[in-house]
C-alpha cells in the first residue's frame, strides 16, 4: 500500500511540473499574413512544434493582422484564410435570418502540417512575423 502511494505523489508531482514547465516558454507572437499582396481577411494562423515537444499555439487573423501565443522553438505555420462571398439562410424556412458565407482563400499547402513550406524559428516575443501567400501554390 505504501509503495503504491509513493507512485501516485511522484505522478501527481510529475504532472503539476509538467504544468508549470508547459507555461514557461509561452510568448507573444504578431504580425501579419497576405495572399497574392492582399490582407487574409479572416482565418486563423497555427505554429506546430517541428519535433512535437511543445502544444500548438496561434491566433485569428483579422484583416491581415494576428496575435496570438506561442511555445518557444522551432515552428511549421498553418494557415487557413476565407473571405465573405454573401449570405445564407439560418433555416429553409421563408422568414429565416441570414448569416455570412465564407470561401477558402488559401490553397490547402499551407494548412497541413505535411505540406507546409512555411516555417519559423520562436526564440521570443515577436511583432514581426510576416507570410505572403501565393494563391496557386501546391
Amino acid at each position: 500500500m505504501r509503495y503504491y502511494s509513493i507512485v501516485a505523489l511522484l505522478g501527481l508531482v510529475a504532472l503539476t511540473g509538467c504544468g508549470a514547465d508547459t507555461k514557461s516558454g509561452e510568448v507573444k507572437v504578431q504580425g501579419t499574413v497576405s495572399i497574392d499582396g492582399q490582407p487574409v481577411p479572416t482565418g486563423s494562423i497555427s505554429f506546430v512544434a517541428v519535433d512535437k515537444s511543445t502544444p500548438t499555439g496561434g491566433g485569428v487573423i483579422k484583416e491581415g493582422n494576428f496575435t496570438g501565443y506561442t511555445m518557444q522553438g522551432e515552428k511549421k505555420v498553418l494557415i487557413v484564410g476565407n473571405k465573405i462571398v454573401g449570405q445564407v439562410k439560418l433555416y429553409d424556412t421563408p422568414d429565416s435570418g441570414m448569416r455570412d458565407k465564407y470561401e477558402s482563400i488559401v490553397p490547402p499547402v499551407y494548412n497541413a502540417v505535411q505540406l507546409t513550406p512555411l516555417t519559423v524559428t520562436i526564440d521570443g516575443p515577436r511583432d514581426d512575423l510576416s507570410f505572403e501567400l501565393d494563391s496557386k501554390a501546391k
